[in-house]
């Protein structure tokens, strides 16, 4: 099965009056876009301007932020210390028995904020943390025909919690008609960061998503950036969410 979600159709919201703004391709209180497997919530923000959320708590999620535009710094209670990120660079948070963090995030910037379930009755047991990763560490790889960039998964220096979980970022520097080869056992959201085409003969532009299951490869003609977040469809045990 092959969906797109418009970025009309996914969760908008506005706050800091107007200076952030986000679409959520996955957000569990709207009927087509609520979470799956241990993908809790998704979101994509935009900063307008200069803005910073206060100190607040987390637990049991791993909550991940990919900024691919301007600079966010970050306190958590684990490291008690300020961290800068800029533009490529990431960070994961395994809040776990509880952590407190606050961010500051720069005009012009654009992150992901993606939380999944390793499986929160357990991960609440464990001891809080924080890592961050940064771009230069992370190279492209050709990965049949397609320029592929791995944050998780394989052989990736980052390392998670939540169970057989693959984050991707796939470049396609020019138009390109090719099939992804998937697994019908795993469930898949590609996320248009930029650039327009098709996929499986629907067209795709900017801030589209595409979930996928139960399905063998998905067909493209595409020229872009696509960001891919795959795990499995059916988990060993219950998420929170259910």
């Amino acid at each position: 099965m092959t969906l797109i979600i418009k970025k009309s159709e996914q969760y908008n919201d506005v706050i800091f009056g107007g200076r952030f703004y986000a679409n959520k391709p996955v957000f569990n209180g709207k009927s087509n876009i609520k979470p799956y497997s241990s993908l809790y919530y998704w979101s994509n923000g935009y900063v307008l301007d200069d803005c910073e959320f206060g100190l607040h708590p987390h637990e049991g999620f791993e909550i991940m932020t990919f900024l691919f535009e301007g600079n966010i710094s970050h306190y958590d209670t684990a490291t008690k210390d300020w961290t800068p990120l800029k533009a490529g660079d990431f960070q994961i948070i395994q809040s776990n028995s509880g952590i407190r963090h606050q961010e500051k995030v720069s005009k012009g910037s654009r992150a992901f904020q993606i939380w999944f379930d390793p499986n929160f009755h357990e991960a609440v047991k464990l001891e809080p943390s924080y890592i961050d990763y940064h771009g230069e560490n992370f190279q492209y790889t050709d990965e049949k025909g397609i320029l592929t960039l791995t944050y998780i998964g394989n052989e990736s220096l980052a390392k998670t919690l939540t169970p057989n979980l693959s984050i991707k970022k796939l470049l396609f520097e020019k138009k390109t008609k090719t099939e992804i080869p998937l697994n019908e056992n795993m469930s898949y959201t590609f996320y248009v960061l930029n650039g327009k085409g098709l996929a499986d003969n629907q067209k795709i532009q900017r801030d589209d998503a595409i979930r996928i299951s139960d399905t063998r490869s998905l067909e493209i003609d595409f020229q872009g950036e696509l960001f891919l977040i795959e795990t499995p469809t059916k988990l060993e045990y219950k998420p929170i969410w259910k």
